[in-house]
């Protein structure tokens, strides 16, 4: 999506006295005769980790030509604020460029930002010519990075491939990104929740409503998490969602660090090792995720479009859930 009414503003300078990591700190002002690229991520997001092998690759080929890629990591959730953590990711994604971290949204509210991922695009003279919110539209954003290449007489630059992120595939309606905290939260069964405090919830529900969750067990629900937050002997404690997507993913981490485990059934089974996700492991039958990090976990990831009821299970008392995310679209 390209927000017309941006362009040519003038790219507001970037604050002082933050954290920047893969480069010195930077200014727009010492930035001027350069193409300047700003990408808005963050590590959990999804759509987020999708961009960034395009940012990865116009960097390795525009660098030499005049085109400055500044990562801006303002993070949605209180965890994302680690720099250890950033850093990880940034390693693990090969992101090669310059990241500044804004945790307090100092640039985010500069720039009147309110999605990830958002790029902007600032020419030689400091004015935003091109913006592009969400995933997708890499063969026009990289066209507009030529053209403001070419503006400051950068000829001969390599071609563009073709992007196939936008066609020859084929896309459903599915469940929306789901929150796990009460500020945002849709849940079927917590109607006397308590906020920050532990309580025993129980699913009776004979029927389950779509895109709700439903929880059984000990559970403490936070502004933007839901917490498990005792031990138990058995695996009969769970959150529930009746879901519609290709691909569920979830945000999670470990409230003391130690490895937790969260068991995962779809429509009453075991998770089937053909719609596992990449982060799904098996063990005497049944399938479960190793939450080891804080970051998002791929869960289910099938060829086919499903419609089914999703239970995740876990005896610990340190695990931390915080957002459902849900892949659409297949290519053909």
């Amino acid at each position: 999506m390209f927000l017309k009414g941006l362009s040519k503003m003038k790219a507001p300078e970037l604050p002082r006295g933050l954290t920047w990591l893969n480069s010195d700190p930077k200014t727009m002002k010492r930035l001027q005769g350069k193409v300047v690229l700003i990408d808005f991520w963050t590590f959990s997001c999804v759509n987020c980790i999708r961009t960034l092998p395009h940012l990865v690759e116009w960097q390795e080929k525009y660098a030499e030509h005049g085109l400055e890629i500044i990562g801006v990591h303002t993070p949605e959730f209180a965890f994302e604020k680690d720099e250890k953590s950033v850093k990880h990711a940034m390693k693990k994604f090969g992101v090669n460029y310059a990241n500044v971290l804004d945790p307090d949204y100092k640039i985010w509210r500069l720039y009147a930002n309110r999605w990830w991922p958002r790029k902007f695009l600032v020419d030689h003279k400091g004015s935003i010519v091109y913006d592009h919110v969400g995933e997708g539209g890499y063969a026009e954003t990289e066209h507009a990075i030529q053209k403001a290449l070419h503006a400051i007489g950068v000829e001969d630059l390599p071609a563009i491939e073709p992007d196939m992120s936008s066609g020859g595939g084929i896309c459903y309606r599915t469940t929306p990104e789901t929150y796990l905290g009460f500020l945002r939260g849709r849940f079927g069964n917590a109607v006397n929740m308590m906020p920050k405090g532990e309580q025993v919830y129980t699913d009776d529900e004979e029927e389950h409503d779509d895109d709700m969750v439903y929880l059984h067990g000990h559970w403490e629900l936070h502004g933007e998490f839901l917490a498990h937050t005792r031990k138990v002997a058995s695996l009969n404690e769970y959150i529930l969602l009746r879901y519609s997507a290709f691909s569920v993913n979830l945000v999670m981490r470990s409230r003391d660090k130690k490895p937790a485990r969260v068991y995962v059934e779809l429509d009453g089974q075991p998770l089937p090792e053909d719609m596992a996700g990449e982060d799904v492991k098996y063990e005497k039958g049944k399938a479960y995720v190793q939450v080891d990090e804080p970051r998002m976990y791929r869960l289910v990831d099938s060829d086919a479009y499903h419609k089914g009821v999703l239970k995740l299970k876990t005896a610990t008392d340190n695990i931390e859930m915080y957002a459902f995310t849900f892949g659409g679209c297949k290519n053909m």
